[in-house]
């Protein structure tokens, strides 16, 4: 589930030449709003898993185990962009690979180490069920922030017009 609002990219990147200060508070809300997910994706990762998950794995050179909580844990963050690229101005993400492997293995395809976890939940085992906890909250208090930014840049141009 996710909320679209058309315009509040251009929007953004408007403040951003006009009143920076205000496209700076409104992430900050946003980073508070959602702050409830976040916490709750933190609070949800536990010390072990599975016993294989605790040794070094390194494909290719690039090591994406071993397990740990408190990487899994603070890997949770926001990210906000602006970008053409990106398809969300905000997002919640897990920047740790073990803990992303862990949340998503065995989503798109049947492998050893998905069916494994599916002992503990189905995917998205973490990220997006702490989302959907919360979800209604969320698009609440964005939606309000939303309308706040959008009048501010109505104001903002009625006052450059006249």
């Amino acid at each position: 589930m996710t909320m679209e609002v058309q315009g509040l990219e251009s929007t953004l990147k408007a403040l951003q030449q006009i009143q920076p200060e205000v496209k700076k508070q409104f992430f900050a809300d946003a980073k508070q709003i959602v702050r409830p997910a976040i916490d709750e994706a933190k609070n949800a990762y536990q010390t072990d898993y599975l016993s294989g998950m605790s040794r070094a794995w390194a494909p290719g050179g690039r090591p994406l185990f071993p397990w740990s909580q408190p990487k899994a844990s603070k890997g949770v963050a926001v990210s906000t962009s602006l970008s053409k690229k990106q398809d969300a101005v905000l997002t919640i993400v897990q920047k740790d690979a073990a803990a992303a492997i862990f949340d998503m293995a065995g989503r798109k395809t049947s492998n050893p180490l998905g069916n494994a976890l599916n002992a503990f939940q189905t995917p998205s085992r973490v990220m997006w069920r702490s989302y959907e906890q919360h979800a209604g909250d969320i698009e609440a208090e964005m939606s309000k922030s939303v309308d706040e930014v959008m009048g501010r840049i109505s104001a903002i141009t009625k006052l450059v017009i006249l």
